[in-house]
């Protein structure tokens, strides 16, 4: 049977599939982003098709929290962006388009 496991040193803790590196969103980006065939992707890795339904089911039954951690890691990025642009004396997005005014 098919488990999905968190471990903080494999993939940031992110679900995975267990025995393998291949997280919940590896899945769901493939083939509910990407539209690609489930099956083709657990042939991809070498999966059964069984494995990549349980992951998506997995992340249906939990969507919410992966969206949480979906905005947190977007706020994250643009935080670092920012703290980027401000120590190299850039200007961000809104304030360079203010100076072509």
């Amino acid at each position: 049977m098919t488990s999905i496991v968190r471990d903080d040193d494999i993939r940031s803790g992110s679900p995975r599939i267990e025995g393998t590196r291949i997280t919940v969103l590896d899945v769901k980006r493939r083939v509910v982003d990407n539209d690609e065939d489930p099956h083709v992707v657990a042939g991809e890795y070498g999966l059964s098709a069984g494995d990549i339904f349980y992951a998506l089911s997995y992340y249906y039954d939990h969507r919410e929290s992966f969206r949480e951690r979906e905005r947190e890691a977007e706020r994250r990025r643009r935080e670092g962006e920012r703290q980027t642009r401000e120590r190299l004396g850039i200007a961000g997005p809104a304030e360079s388009s203010e100076e072509a005014d």
